[in-house]
């Protein structure tokens, strides 16, 4: 932009002519604009002008004029009226949030903050997809100080499904917010980082669980290897899991909560698909979560309520706190790259890295690819759904029985455990 020692008035708003070169300086308003903060990368609304250089005064009259012409189109349109984001999904709440579990109120509130934080007092009228696509790749990335987690894929999904919502509402009142077409739907959510599935084989989970056995001092690494890999829990449902939901008696799992990651914290909610269940629970299984019981107790200096959760670290133990679900996988990762250094010192193979996740698919295709367990036994073991076929959906019924799984699973896993410090009962 030209300093005012550089050009002189015309005497007609918002041009001035340089005195180098005797052209003229246009300075056009292009109204409020949403633009990052530079400090807190927050989007805020700023005015924003341009500036455009033309040889004659007719040139910068005319250029002006247009300017003004389209401001005063869209002040007789009423598109400069303006509807602000914010606005619109208070609205939005007001409406639906009555309906809303606590949990999934929770949820919607952590992806409310971070559209807040990027589209705020933006007029709606103005979104337009590809500003849903920048959206989403700016969560793709750590936005610190209020936002310093990057979402994944999940997350965005579940965002550009909240905010399709939103549009879709406000296209139930077009009178009112004067919008006809839902701009997400066409959206690209942008890379898809594409995960591939490791499955264990028999030796390799015993080769794991083994070396746990041996050279792990926190037991609770027994209760995550077993839980998902020998009873097919997912890693919200072994955050979630209660001493009162396991009967050592019965030998099942009763899967009723599950504990999932949200903005930095997390929040209980029912399993995946919204449905409780019953999980084996193998003798193997059994024998470790006791040993794992026995020495949470010692860390506790108390007995075991049927309330304390199952999993639980040392470190959670001592200081009275949860962990992180974002974090239990961290620590998978850890656990196996030291057993991995063990093996290689030892001239042993190192087991494939696998995701905590893939445990639970290690756990179902060993059962299926067994041929001793009922497959409907396994959908129901794992909170799927069964076969759409009249001969299932009207004449099988779960009852609850998991003997075939646990019966496999027992027969498959040959670990010592009886190396563990603990006695007991």
């Amino acid at each position: 932009m030209a300093k005012r020692a550089d050009v002189v008035d015309t005497g007609y708003p918002g041009i001035k002519q340089r005195i180098s070169d005797s052209k003229y300086v246009v300075t056009l308003d292009l109204g409020r604009q949403m633009k990052p903060n530079r400090k807190t990368g927050e989007m805020r609304l700023t005015q924003v002008k341009t500036t455009k250089i033309v040889s004659t005064l007719k040139e910068a009259k005319a250029l002006q004029g247009r300017n003004n012409k389209e401001k005063q189109y869209k002040k007789v349109t009423g598109t400069t009226k303006k509807l602000a984001f914010s606005s619109v999904l208070e609205d939005y709440n007001r409406h639906y949030e009555s309906g809303w579990s606590d949990s999934y109120k929770m949820q919607k509130q952590a992806q409310a903050r971070r559209m807040l934080a990027y589209f705020g007092e933006m007029d709606v009228k103005k979104i337009d997809t590809i500003h849903i696509e920048e959206f989403f790749a700016w969560c793709r990335e750590p936005q610190p100080p209020k936002f310093p987690q990057a979402l994944g894929n999940n997350s965005i999904q579940k965002m550009k499904a909240h905010m399709s919502s939103i549009w879709k509402f406000m296209k139930k009142n077009q009178n009112k917010y004067g919008i006809k077409e839902n701009v997400i739907l066409d959206a690209d959510i942008g890379r898809i980082d594409k995960y591939e599935v490791t499955i264990l084989n028999e030796a390799q989970l015993n080769d794991m669980l083994q070396y746990a056995i041996n050279n792990e001092k926190d037991y609770s690494i027994l209760a995550m290897i077993g839980l998902t890999g020998l009873c097919g829990l997912r890693r919200s449902e072994l955050c979630g899991l209660s001493w009162r939901e396991v009967d050592f008696e019965k030998r099942i799992i009763h899967v009723d909560w599950a504990r999932v990651q949200i903005s930095t914290g997390s929040i209980m909610k029912l399993p995946k698909g919204e449905k409780t269940r019953i999980s084996a629970l193998p003798d193997t299984v059994a024998t470790l979560l006791k040993y794992v019981k026995k020495q949470q107790a010692d860390y506790l200096f108390r007995a075991v309520t049927d309330d304390d959760k199952v999993f639980m670290t040392k470190t959670n133990l001592v200081n009275g706190y949860e962990p992180h679900p974002g974090k239990i996988s961290r620590r998978f990762t850890e656990f196996q790259n030291r057993m991995n250094k063990v093996r290689g010192k030892a001239g042993l193979e190192p087991i494939p890295h696998v995701r905590l996740h893939d445990m639970r698919h290690t756990f179902i295709s060993l059962c299926l690819n067994s041929g001793k367990v009922n497959p409907l036994q396994v959908s129901a073991n794992c909170g799927h759904a069964v076969e759409d076929s009249t001969t299932t959906k009207v004449y099988w019924h779960d009852q609850g029985n998991r003997g075939q799984i646990t019966d496999f699973i027992d027969s498959i896993i040959t670990v010592n455990y009886f190396v563990l410090e603990h006695e007991i009962d």
